[in-house]
């Protein structure tokens, strides 16, 4: 019936840090609230459909997004399955630098080619993509059930690649280069399509 995309709410680090798959804490008190995801997920089910519900939860193993999934898992009462294919980027050596004070001799070559080039230590926007893909392909038998919604709580990198794969784009690991911004919090809906595919219904519910 549906696939929600959730990306967890803002963190608690200073603007321009680069943390991909750092386990970074969550700004306190959460921002946006964890009981206003839980509403806007309870309006956008009404949209979708009188009998709609979440019938599983899946999130990144981070714990920026497993906490806010175990939240609106308990709303529903779902357990949540974690699934590390929905991890964000992994930078490597720039984890937790200020993207500021990494060097334009490593990050310029980077962002020219950010398919083919990974940060060092870290990963090509191609492995995130693979690995994306195959985790959503997995999810679109589950969520074209009559009546079930499957939840995805992650980050702003793997959903902008699911996003690319219902509207036909390709994402960049580069934020400056993304067609759309996602929202801290913020809920997308994608429905199935037959034979695999998937169609946008709304972007930050």
């Amino acid at each position: 019936m549906a696939l929600i995309l959730v990306r967890h709410t803002r963190v608690d680090l200073p603007a321009g840090t680069c943390y991909g798959q750092a386990d970074v804490p969550l700004l306190q008190p959460h921002d946006p609230p964890f009981d206003g995801v839980g509403r806007r997920l309870r309006a956008l089910l009404e949209r979708i459909g009188a009998d709609a519900r979440v019938g599983a939860v899946v999130c990144s193993p981070l714990s920026r997004a497993r906490l806010l999934a175990q939240h609106l898992a308990a709303d529903h009462g779902q357990a949540v399955a974690v699934d590390p294919r929905w991890m964000e980027l992994h930078f490597g050596a720039w984890e937790g630098r200020r993207w500021d004070d990494i060097p334009r001799v490593e990050s310029d070559p980077w962002a020219a080619d950010t398919h083919h080039r990974a940060p060092p230590g870290g990963e090509t926007q191609n492995a995130l993509i693979a690995r994306v893909q195959a985790a959503l392909a997995a999810l679109h038998a589950p969520a074209s059930q009559p009546g079930q919604a499957v939840l995805v709580v992650a980050h702003a990198g793997p959903l902008r690649v699911a996003l690319g794969a219902a509207q036909g784009w390709v994402a960049s690991a580069d934020p400056q280069q993304a067609p759309v911004s996602l929202d801290f919090g913020g809920l997308t809906w994608l429905d199935p399509l037959p034979g695999g595919g998937w169609a946008l219904r709304a972007l930050n519910a």
